[in-house]
């Protein structure tokens, strides 16, 4: 990925990144953006209820999703 790129392999990192910064109203994502966003709110330290809460998605799911990244 190159500096400054605002997509990579057709994830929104703009999106993703608003995601996971919130602040404003959570954006539409994909399921790759959205994994993104919990990569890097874990990054952040975000707990999963916290993630969970955010993206509108099973806390189940973003613990599920750190195991398959290697983040747990």
């Amino acid at each position: 990925m190159l500096p400054g790129a605002t997509w990579d392999n057709g994830v929104d990192l703009v999106a993703a990144e608003r995601a996971a910064s919130c602040r404003g109203v959570c954006p539409d994502l994909t399921d790759e953006e959205t994994r993104r966003a919990v990569l890097v709110m874990t990054e952040a330290e975000k707990s999963a209820k916290e993630i969970s809460a955010r993206l509108g998605i099973a806390e189940r799911t973003v613990s599920r999703w750190r195991e398959e990244m290697g983040l747990s």
